[in-house]
């Protein structure tokens, strides 16, 4: 029945711009929405969260949670109808850890880091995610990282334990600005993920998401199909003279700048 659903969606979509074929158009992605995109992110989250839940209580390999996580996150992308473009992929080295720092603009952003990296990854989150039914006992399971952001103590006590978890080739992932974009714009960012790359001495590789938010914009499950781009820019060498401060600036004018070239090419 999805897949019915799926064919005929992308149908709808190739209609004539009159006005009857809008209302059509808008008809279409309103039941999508509610009888593909939603059953599908439900049903995929209890099972596959249950599944890493148990492989995690039966000791085995992260590996394979991370392969299920990731199937996780590409087939609620495509389910989506997100068109994505990748650039830099070529950046990230085998067996080479990182500190990624992406801005974050949509829960969109999740599926593209999570499904298209092709990485071990480990979340900085909010603590209260811990909560969410099968998402968050699944993320507890694969020694993603809860933090509390009102509570410094707190934060450094989980990055020290992050930091002792850590194996070869892990990246840990950072949305520095603590929260969603509301209009777009890059917010400032908290130097967690710097401090900790300067302790560890591990590279930083930013990452710039373009247009994730005109997918599901924050605040919203008003969900529309879109093009949407992944930007991976060269690494960011890291060492104990390194200034989190300065890092912190450096990263984040390289995806400031990223956003305005993007802006200013949809402009020309």
């Amino acid at each position: 029945m999805l897949f019915r659903l799926f064919a005929t969606t992308k149908r709808k979509l190739n209609l004539d711009k009159n006005e009857d074929d809008r209302l059509l158009k808008r008809l279409a992605l309103k039941l999508y929405k509610w009888f593909a995109i939603l059953p599908t992110l439900l049903l995929t989250t209890i099972l596959i969260g249950s599944c890493i839940v148990v492989m995690s209580v039966v000791k085995l390999p992260a590996s394979g949670s991370q392969r299920l996580a990731s199937f996780w996150a590409k087939i609620n992308a495509r389910v989506c109808l997100i068109k994505l473009e990748i650039a830099g992929l070529k950046h990230f080295q085998d067996n080479q850890s990182y500190i990624v720092v992406a801005n974050h603009l949509s829960l969109i952003d999740i599926y593209i880091l999570y499904g298209f990296l092709g990485r071990s990854l480990k979340w900085v989150m909010k603590k209260e995610l811990r909560l969410v039914p099968f998402l968050g006992q699944a993320c507890v399971a694969m020694g993603n990282i809860f933090v509390d952001r009102k509570n410094t103590e707190f934060d450094l006590k989980a990055l020290r334990e992050a930091k002792r978890n850590m194996t070869k080739g892990d990246c840990v992932i950072f949305f520095p600005e603590g929260t969603r974009s509301r209009d777009g714009s890059l917010g400032s960012f908290k130097k967690g993920a710097f401090r900790m790359a300067k302790d560890l001495e591990i590279p930083i590789i930013p990452i710039t998401l373009h247009d994730t938010h005109h997918v599901l914009a924050t605040d919203s499950i008003d969900w529309k199909p879109g093009k949407v781009r992944m930007e991976i820019h060269l690494p960011i060498k890291v060492n104990s003279d390194t200034d989190p401060n300065q890092l912190a600036f450096e990263t984040r004018e390289i995806i400031r700048k990223s956003l305005v070239r993007k802006t200013e090419a949809d402009e020309a």
